[in-house]
């Protein structure tokens, strides 16, 4: 009888705990912190923030990635950079939504280089594309959940590479280059916490 008890005790509260953590709606916990792995962003940190507008269905989403990598004199930085809204179709601020957001990618690389005089060359090179992304995606559990997104990006502009070379006896030369439209695909899954 006792571990008849104790079972139906336990199950209780689960049931209570787990109606608990999926009632956590957008209504009760608006703001989402998580991070997300994909492209474009590689690694980086999402924040949301679902409104009371149209039914609490309607969010502000802000994207962040920074990654810097070295290897021997080579540094590149790599920034993601991207805030819009999404609208969830079917529940307030969970399960299928619909976004868009305005997308800003950058991209900076420094070398020393050794020219055709034998002298020490700093360069450096960087780029920045501004994209429109459409996305579709899921976010599904409560207090923690997970996130799915798809999608493609569209180039606001003609990327142009920008080239810098600056010689030990501080001349400098640069030149930009004309790069190909980076238009493409979305794809990313994060995992986050709301309160």
């Amino acid at each position: 009888m006792k571990k008849v008890l104790v079972i139906f005790i336990l199950t209780g509260i689960l049931s209570i705990s787990s109606f608990t953590v999926n009632y956590l709606s957008a209504q009760d916990q608006p703001f989402r912190i998580g991070v997300k792995v994909g492209f474009p962003q590689i690694a980086g940190l999402n924040l949301e923030y679902v409104t009371p507008l149209l039914q609490k269905r309607l969010s502000a989403d802000l994207d962040f990635s920074y990654l810097s990598l070295t290897s021997d004199e080579v540094k590149l930085d790599y920034t993601n950079f991207a805030i819009g809204a999404n609208y969830y179709f079917f529940r307030d601020g969970q399960g299928l939504y619909g976004g868009v957001a305005y997308d800003r990618n950058g991209i900076n690389a420094t070398d020393n280089l050794i020219n055709d005089e034998d002298q020490t060359v700093q360069g450096s090179a960087n780029i920045g594309v501004n994209l429109i992304d459409l996305k579709i995606g899921g976010k599904h559990g409560g207090l923690f959940y997970f996130r799915w997104e798809l999608g493609y990006r569209i180039s606001l502009n003609k990327p142009v590479l920008d080239v810098v070379a600056t010689s030990s006896d501080g001349t400098t030369v640069s030149k930009s280059f004309s790069y190909p439209v980076s238009n493409g695909l979305i794809a990313d899954i994060g995992f986050g916490f709301s309160f």
